[in-house]
């Protein structure tokens, strides 16, 4: 078989298209019956998923069609829609265009006539996947076996047979090839599986084989306990009013942003509050001072926490700091102090997102409140060394007010990125270029406005994105904790593919009950704790927190 590369392929085609399709007069011009004129034509299979239109550029004086489409594009079985002269059609419903050229012709009646097409490749940038697999035990018996993009594993449905032959495997790209990392002739062993390894044109992906048969995943929300600080029960007093606007979560402690009652960065335990008797656990506030409020918004990192405070007007006067705490019992010590400069002004501290590795190398990101047209984020190193001076970028979407970047866990440079104001939830890269995008769909009330924080995690076998909704301004339903199964593809962007073009069903959700506000803020949290339970939080001004365990489904 022949792979095409990101070079031009001559193929001879007369007017791409299903005969039934060109048969149907409504998709033809009214011309004379005998002409063989296309006057569009397009591939109707194109990319990974066999579901893009791509039109192509046609010369009828010269008889040549020009394409540009995906690496992906299953090129040995290509389709067309096409408008072609009245009572004409295309002789086959697809084409073989692998070996660089073919003849295809427009018939009508006795009349027929030729096109050359030219079709180019662009770089090929999708992940292999495989999408099904059979195989047959010692015994002779064909299984259909199970593939989890999520764990990363086909299962071939094997229990207790000594070996099993690969006998098909099903993937995307379709040109994709694959090789088996043990065992000889297709054929593995239970002792020793190993893998199977797919190459799409260097783009490469690998599972791991296993003789189970479909194992049980994800959460059992059915049996999910609820720790509720809420309005729906007794509401936390550091949230009663709007004086606490930001709260994050690691699994073990929620960082709370209280100025209830006074400057109160706290923690609240995971622990403390299952076991029925939770406190709030005030960090040292050594040097916390200045600011419109002296603390508005933070994050926790490896165990570091950090804490800034809100400048309505970024001045010498008033500059925007950030607070680090190495750990609950350390000093506090003033990380960062930025009175702005020419290209950064203006009110910020309303939010911040942190996104650090395991080394406290990364940022600190601000996005500007007013218009969400503008994020800052500061180089950080080593958890405590942060650049005087931002880099500025800017989002591909507005997101004003309390905006939100988080890093999707397992998958190297992507990140969810929301707010209070936006519907949409964003995945971006780490220069905020856009990935993908679940925005507003018509019939489909989730996601609802205001859906902020967005986590995405990765438990049992299964993917999840989890979200707070806001309570104010135009939105109207009560702050609640959503939960969304986004397991069907490969990774979290085809996650959001295929969970945007589905009906979007929630797989949980809460409501903490709370009372509109003016300042609209929705904070979420995801964690597995060291017992393997699920753990999640949902906080909110004039709501409260609640916190969810959920274990694994048996």
């Amino acid at each position: 078989m022949k792979l095409l590369n990101n070079t031009v392929l001559s193929v001879i085609a007369s007017a791409l298209l299903c005969p039934l399709a060109a048969c149907d007069d409504s998709d033809n011009y009214d011309n004379p019956s005998g002409e063989t004129f296309i006057y569009s034509i397009a591939v109707s299979n194109g990319g990974m998923s066999g579901a893009d239109n791509i039109p192509g550029e046609l010369d009828e004086e010269s008889g040549t069609i020009t394409f540009t489409i995906p690496a992906e594009t299953d090129i040995e079985a290509v389709r067309f829609n096409a408008k072609l002269s009245l009572g004409a059609s295309l002789d086959r419903e697809s084409y073989d265009a692998s070996s660089g050229e073919a003849e295809i012709k427009v018939v009508n009646n006795i009349n027929s006539s030729s096109y050359r097409a030219s079709f180019t490749l662009l770089e090929a940038k999708e992940t292999p996947i495989v999408t099904s697999i059979v195989c047959r035990d010692a015994d002779g018996v064909r299984h259909t076996g199970f593939v989890s993009d999520v764990t990363g594993t086909v299962y071939l449905n094997c229990e207790g047979s000594a070996t099993a032959e690969i006998v098909e495997v099903n993937m995307l790209p379709k040109r994709t090839v694959y090789t088996l990392s043990a065992g000889q002739n297709g054929v593995v062993s239970a002792d020793e599986p190993g893998r199977i390894d797919l190459d799409f044109l260097g783009l490469t992906a690998s599972y791991d084989l296993s003789f189970a048969g479909e194992p049980v995943f994800g959460a059992d929300f059915g049996l999910a306990t609820v720790f509720d600080y809420s309005a729906t029960a007794t509401i936390w007093s550091d949230f009663a009013a709007e004086n606490t606007r930001w709260a994050q979560f690691d699994g073990e402690n929620m960082f709370i942003l209280s100025r209830e009652g006074g400057t109160n960065p706290a923690i609240i335990k995971w622990d403390e509050v299952k076991g029925g008797s939770p406190v709030s656990h005030v960090l040292d506030k050594t040097g916390i001072e200045g600011g419109t409020y002296t603390i508005s918004a933070g994050g926790i990192a490896e165990g570091h926490f950090y804490a800034c405070n809100l400048s309505t007007g970024l001045a010498a006067s008033q500059p925007l700091k950030v607070y680090h705490w190495a750990d609950e019992n350390a000093v506090c010590e003033t990380v960062l102090d930025f009175p702005g400069n020419d290209a950064v002004k203006g009110r910020y501290g309303d939010n911040m997102s942190v996104t650090l590795d395991e080394s406290g190398n990364g940022y600190f990101w601000f996005f500007s409140h007013a218009d969400g047209a503008t994020a800052v984020r500061f180089r950080v190193e080593g958890f405590t060394n942060v650049d005087a001076e931002p880099e500025v970028l800017i989002p591909p979407y507005s997101v004003a007010y309390y905006a939100s970047i988080n890093p999707v866990i397992g998958e190297e440079g992507v990140y969810t990125l929301t707010s209070t104001y936006q519907q949409a939830i964003l995945l971006v890269d780490i220069d905020l270029n856009l990935l993908n995008r679940i925005d507003p769909k018509e019939g489909c009330p989730s996601p609802g406005k205001g859906e902020n924080d967005a986590r995405v995690i990765n438990f049992n076998g299964e993917r999840y994105l989890i979200t707070t909704n806001s309570y104010g301004w135009a939105y109207s339903v009560p702050q609640s904790l959503h939960v969304y199964d986004i397991s069907s593809g490969v990774n979290t962007i085809m996650g959001f593919t295929n969970f945007a073009e589905s009906l979007r069903p929630k797989l949980y959700t809460y409501s903490l009950s709370g009372k509109n506000c003016s300042a609209f803020s929705a904070n979420s949290g995801a964690a597995i704790g060291p017992d393997g339970n699920l753990r999640l939080m949902a906080a909110a001004p004039k709501s409260g927190f609640i916190f969810v365990e959920v274990p694994k489904k048996r």
